[in-house]
Parts: C-alpha cells; structure tokens; sequence
C-alpha cells in the first residue's frame, strides 16, 4: 500500500504527469490491452528519463527504458535525435505507446527518472469502482491472487470517522479516519484464514453516501 501511494503521490511542484489512452482491444478480465501516451509537463526540453514500472507481483521495480524525452506538450517520446536519446533516427520523436495487459483492478505503476527529477503515476486500466451521491470508492489489486485489496475513495467528511464493511465468508466491521481532503485508504484482506478464493465485497456504511464495490480473489 505505501508503495502504492508512493507513485500516486510521486509528483514534485510544478510538475504534472497525465496518461491519455490511445488503444483499447479485448474484453475485461479476459484479453485487454491497453495503450496510454504519457505526458508530463513542467520540465526542461533537455531532460531525459529512466523510466521504471513496479508490477504488483515484483519485489522491486525494472528499469523498462532509457533516454525518454519529453516532447511537444509534455509527449512522452523516443526522440531518436542524439546516441542518448531512445529511438530511431529515421522515425524522430515517436511517441512511446505504454502497453498494459491488465487484470482486473490491477494498477499500471510508472515512474520517470532523471538526475534530478523523480515523477510518477498509477493508471488502473480495468478498474472496480463505484460512485454514489458525490463519493467514491476504488479496490486496487495489490498481489496478483487479489487477497490484498487497496481501498481508497474521496468526497467524504474530512477529518471524520468512516464506516466500511467487508463481506467475505464472514462479515466485519471498521472504522476509517478520512483525512483533511476527505480521502480514506485503507487495505483489505478478503479472508484472513484458511480459505483460498472468494468473492470480496466492501461497502460504506455512512449516512452520506454508500458506495459498493466488489471483486473475485483467488488462485489465478
């Protein structure tokens, strides 16, 4: 969960990191891929990235490519135009279509890394989320069994108690402190016991709103 938040949170003043989807093709849960331009604005013509991904199911991240540049409008591009930029010569500043094959509510962590500069972003490509009457409520899957579920959400009380419930094979009750912009996070276990798959449900339990969500979680 820090990990997750870490990227999410990854973003130094002045700076802005945004992902455009370009492609989609296959359905949820079976065969999607999805393709993203990334943009980030706020830096030098000059500067060139690393840049890294942190799969949910890795100990540590991977240097994916170098000599990333940020191009017209912040694009995200293999620039081809000096032996330090990636890229080809002879196809100059293509845009890099960042690819995800994605379960569902599997995030997509992606970082970018020059000497000075860290940035980053999570984009969920399948995600499970629910809204209701202004709050939301999202299950990020943190290990690829989805038995370590991220809960997060926004538009509630700040600085206030939140009731949530979980429904597995048993039924609990919580309570989370929103902080002062009215966001919770928590983590989830399903079931912290013998059994191997299920289906998971949290739900919010306030007088405001009460959104739902719900995922499967088991062997893949």
């Amino acid at each position: 969960m820090d990990i997750e938040v870490g990227f999410e949170q990854m973003v130094p003043a002045g700076m802005s990191i945004d992902a455009k989807e370009v492609a989609r093709t296959g359905k949820s849960g079976k065969d999607l891929t999805v393709q993203y331009h990334i943009f980030v604005r706020g830096v030098s013509p000059h500067t060139l990235f690393k840049y890294i991904d942190w799969p949910v199911n890795a100990d540590k991240p991977s240097i994916r490519l170098e000599g990333v540049s940020a191009g017209k409008d912040g694009l995200l591009t293999c620039a081809g135009r000096t032996p330090e930029q990636c890229g080809d010569p002879n196809k100059l500043d293509d845009p890099i279509e960042f690819t995800a094959v994605p379960m569902k509510g599997e995030p997509s962590r992606l970082g970018f890394i020059s000497s000075n500069i860290k940035i980053g972003l999570v984009v969920v490509p399948d995600p499970v989320e629910a809204d209701d009457r202004g709050c939301t409520l999202k299950a990020i899957r943190l290990t690829k069994a989805f038995d370590l579920a991220y809960i997060s959400g926004t538009g509630y009380p700040p600085n206030t108690d939140v009731r949530y419930r979980v429904y597995s094979e048993m039924t609990s009750n919580f309570v989370i402190r929103s902080d002062g912009n009215g966001t919770i996070r928590v983590s989830v276990i399903p079931y912290p016991g013998k059994k191997k798959q299920g289906t998971a449900i949290v739900k919010i339990m306030d007088a405001k709103c009460s959104p739902e969500v719900s995922w499967e979680w088991g062997p893949i």
